[in-house]
């Protein structure tokens, strides 16, 4: 691999700063890897090219579905928390104490940049990117799901993993959250993502399925960025 010790970028890096430097261009040489290698190679799809049709999926968790009225000798899941999940961003589920939710999202999809600790980065923040839908802007704790591919050598899947789950780690770290956990599987393609929750009041998450014609709808940034 290169040799970090000497690349004032990749201490500061690895000494807990990531937001702070800008971060060369992956170039697999340096990592003592062949010039042609591509991390975009290792799936046939791209990006959320994974996701299945909305219609079909709604259709095939259909049975999931279910009736949450709650015996009213079980306060913990009174009809003003009911569960949420299917067809939004992120489930929604009381907790038996404290008036208090659970906000849990899981996400992943496949290699879309060539640069693994950039993929890394964009992974963790696709899937915080499905708390920040409902309204929550903290998270108390990620899990990163990971699929190696088996069309990696070793060589390949010793440089490369590493540097995706230091983007994921540093994302979360951005976020003001850690990673603590995960699971990982070999698997014919590349797949990166993560399970995100948070535990908050009923007023701190927004359901986002009343809009209706004449609301203001706010942009944090341009769309595409």
């Amino acid at each position: 691999m290169g040799d970090y010790g000497q690349d004032p970028m990749a201490q500061l890096e690895l000494g807990g700063n990531s937001g702070l430097v800008l971060r060369r261009p992956f170039d697999p040489t340096a990592h003592d890897l062949d010039a042609s290698f591509r991390l975009t190679r290792f799936a046939d799809l791209k990006g959320r090219g994974c996701k299945v049709p909305k219609e079909v999926l709604e259709k095939l968790v259909s049975s999931l579905q279910q009736d949450y009225m709650q015996d009213p000798d079980q306060p913990y899941m009174p009809m003003s928390s009911p569960r949420i999940g299917i067809g939004l961003d992120c489930s929604v589920i009381p907790l038996r104490h404290g008036g208090l939710c659970m906000v849990q999202t899981t996400d992943f999809f496949y290699p879309i940049v060539d640069d693994p600790y950039m993929m890394g980065k964009i992974a963790c923040a696709n899937v915080l990117s499905d708390l920040y839908a409902m309204g929550v802007t903290e998270c108390d704790n990620m899990l990163m799901l990971l699929a190696v591919s088996t069309k990696m050598v070793e060589k390949e899947r010793d440089v490369v993993i590493p540097l995706i789950m230091r983007g994921f780690k540093d994302s979360a770290l951005e976020a003001g959250t850690s990673v603590t956990g995960g699971h990982s599987v070999v698997n014919p393609w590349c797949t990166i993502g993560g399970v995100a929750t948070t535990i908050c009041q009923q007023n701190e998450f927004i359901v986002p399925d009343n809009a209706v014609v004449g609301d203001v709808l706010v942009l944090t940034k341009a769309l595409g960025t």
